[in-house]
């Protein structure tokens, strides 16, 4: 669920990015060193910086309320990943390979009765084919071997491996505006500095935010400061609007085997 802080942080390393595109063991584009940060600076601390040439840019939402919008998303479905896991029905014998990963599910179908194994991250190959085999054998006789399983007697066999899927939904959108402040030691650096962030800004109209959604970004407007707090600073305000989405996103099992009767009962797996 993308929140205000995500949107900063978001903004802090376009900024980042974009005066330092070589990576910031590399000298800045605009020649000096510039601090990115969020939230507004201590007084002494941009004091030392200017006395000493250095560039704040700081990201700060402005005091201008923010919009809740209506929300346009329904909940979808995600594509799941393919599972990395296979299980090979031989005979009288499923045999797994693959690689084990987080949320696949290993299903079973054996002469109608399904057996199904979750999948966790310290497990092996051979430590589900001996769970499976041990679920199994709460009903008949199954053996493990390996990464192999046989359930001697079986006549219909089945196997089917697939992983979780993400249900996401939009619990609200909204709109909220966001000054990212350029603290200069000069006129020069200042409008290189605010040039160059107001590019990057303004090159996408779309940011990503750490869920994996987007924010939309608007141009608001430009404010500047001369000398009016500082002999040694140069300040430009460049504000934003950023609007996002509050999304909810929940784990969704995915079905194994259709439409099954067992005992006289329908069920889905």
């Amino acid at each position: 669920m993308a929140d205000i802080s995500d949107i900063e942080n978001a903004i802090v390393s376009g900024v980042v990015a974009a005066l330092y595109p070589s990576g910031t063991s590399k000298p800045s584009c605009v020649g000096t060193t510039c601090r990115i940060y969020r939230g507004w600076p201590s007084p002494s601390s941009l004091n030392s910086d200017l006395a000493a040439g250095i560039v704040n840019v700081t990201v700060f939402p402005t005091t201008t309320p923010g919009q809740v919008l209506d929300v346009y998303l329904d909940s979808s479905l995600t594509a799941a990943t393919p599972p990395a896991l296979m299980a090979t029905v031989t005979g009288q014998s499923v045999t797994l390979s693959g690689v084990v990963l987080p949320g696949q599910i290993v299903g079973l179908l054996v002469d109608g009765t399904p057996y199904i194994f979750n999948v966790d991250s310290s497990d092996m190959i051979e430590n589900v084919a001996a769970s499976l085999a041990t679920l199994i054998c709460g009903d008949r006789l199954a053996l493990s071997n390996g990464s192999t399983v046989t359930i001697p007697g079986v006549v219909m066999l089945t196997s089917r491996v697939v992983t979780n899927a993400m249900v996401e939904r939009a619990l609200r959108r909204q709109r909220r505006e966001i000054q990212v402040n350029c603290w200069c030691p000069s006129v020069v650096l200042r409008d290189l500095v605010s040039t160059t962030i107001d590019v990057a800004c303004s090159a996408s109209p779309f940011i990503d935010i750490s869920d994996g959604t987007k924010a939309r970004v608007r141009y608001v407007a430009t404010q500047v400061y001369d000398q009016s707090q500082n002999a040694l600073l140069y300040r430009r305000d460049l504000c934003y609007d950023f609007e996002y989405s509050s999304i909810e996103c929940a784990t969704a099992p995915v079905m194994l085997f259709g439409d099954l009767v067992h005992n006289y009962i329908r069920t889905f797996l």
